[in-house]
């Protein structure tokens, strides 16, 4: 889970890798949400990778012209010259900074493939160790699994099979924004301490600024 081709399958598979905890609804209430400037900019992560955080802007509608909001637009480069964008809300939770990650997808019903496609969120940790240098870690299923099997966790969620012979089992979280945030606040920290080691199996990149 470590290289770059694994965090690709992760963040680019439109957020519906098995190794992402994934939610119907977003982590955070519009309330919640901060926006620092100081983020903007390019950075590059130990693959190599390229990573754009711009402002989010949006259409308002016909000859309304664009707006930009408290959130984030960013860009993942990969090597192949295509672009993988995701919406992404910055907020905080008993003093530590979160991540939600959804999943811009303009291109969606290009195909009859894409109509069945669900966006999710996911939840990531940011670590701002210097103005150059930041460290993003999503919370990962594995970890999520084994609260389910210890019975350490109760939230709504549904098991869904995936894989051309129902093989591989994932996890939706289906719960409200008040419960994903008192499930973040018992458990984030827990996770957290964790999430980059290198035994670990989450996914977690250190972004170091290039402009």
């Amino acid at each position: 889970m470590k290289t770059r081709n694994i965090i690709i399958i992760a963040l680019v598979g439109l957020l519906l890798s098995s190794c992402l905890v994934k939610s119907l609804q977003p982590f955070f209430h519009n309330e919640d949400v901060i926006y620092n400037p100081t983020l903007l900019g390019t950075y590059i992560d130990n693959d190599s990778a390229k990573w754009v955080i711009k402002q989010h802007v949006y259409s308002k509608g016909f000859m309304q012209g664009d707006t930009a909001d408290n959130s984030y637009l960013v860009e993942l480069h990969e090597e192949d010259s295509s672009i993988s964008k995701f919406n992404v809300h910055l907020f905080e939770l008993d003093g530590i900074y979160y991540l939600d990650f959804f999943p811009v997808l303009s291109d969606r019903y290009d195909n009859f493939v894409g109509y069945h496609m669900v966006p999710v969120h996911s939840l990531a940790r940011i670590e701002v160790k210097s103005n150059d240098h930041l460290v993003i870690s999503w919370f990962d299923e594995e970890w999520l699994n084994k609260l389910f099997e210890e019975n350490r966790v109760k939230i709504s969620h549904e098991v869904i099979s995936v894989g051309e012979y129902k093989e591989t089992k994932e996890y939706v979280l289906t719960a409200s924004t008040d419960e994903l945030q008192k499930f973040v606040r018992k458990y984030g920290k827990e996770h957290l301490n964790q999430a980059c080691n290198e035994d670990s199996d989450g996914v977690c990149v250190n972004l170091n600024r290039v402009k």
